[in-house]
């Protein structure tokens, strides 16, 4: 049966016969559209999930085939076509937010900075010119994530020291993954050997 009226922006039912044609073209055309458009997102997000699986069964059949376990939730991995000129690159990409526990770690570092690496040496200048570098904030008052995660890491062990080890602790603490973003990444090699991204989204018209 033909519909007979259409709803309005305020839900209200109109007549076909009180619709212009304008406005019936329109309606069309914006209705199939999104259709296409919810289509497409769904093949889009089909595709990515087909590529996962693949992926993961690939990198299990390695896996037994060495008796070892590969990657996991948190392993990164790329893959090559045999000539080198196509890749696929998955991985976890992680957002990651600092809790309140990041003020009593720069308490405690700053603790360690001012009374026991003054006049220690070199390489306690370095620990103490890094460690204030990765507490300087930006234009919104907010924490480099990078310097912070590179001090954590790379000077676990800068000093010896409860107030050092606290801090550490602390920037354990503080440490939030608020979301995470499984990705995948298809290039591809051109003819002077530079790699261009697969858009799986639609470039600006």
């Amino acid at each position: 049966m033909e519909q007979e009226f259409l709803f309005n922006s305020r839900g209200i039912k109109v007549p076909l016969s009180k619709v212009s044609e304008t406005d019936k073209a329109q309606n069309d055309l914006v209705l199939e559209s999104v259709q296409q458009a919810k289509n497409l997102s769904a093949a889009h997000d089909d595709f990515k999930r087909t590529v996962f699986t693949y992926i993961n069964n690939f990198i299990a059949e390695v896996g037994h085939k060495y008796g070892v376990e590969i990657g996991g939730k948190k392993g990164n991995i790329t893959l090559t076509s045999y000539d080198g000129k196509s890749r696929i690159k998955v991985g976890i990409a992680d957002n990651i937010t600092f809790g309140p526990e990041i003020l009593a770690a720069k308490e405690l570092i700053d603790s360690v900075i001012n009374e026991l690496l003054d006049h220690v040496g070199e390489e306690a200048q370095l620990i103490k010119d890094i460690a204030q570098d990765a507490f300087e904030t930006n234009k919104d008052g907010q924490y480099s994530k990078a310097k912070i995660m590179n001090l954590r890491s790379k000077y676990r062990e800068g000093h010896k020291s409860d107030e050092w080890a606290a801090a550490m602790k602390a920037l354990d603490d503080a440490f939030i993954l608020s979301s995470t973003k499984t990705y995948v990444v298809f290039h591809e090699k051109d003819e002077w050997g530079k790699w261009h991204q697969i858009p799986l989204v639609s470039k600006s018209l």
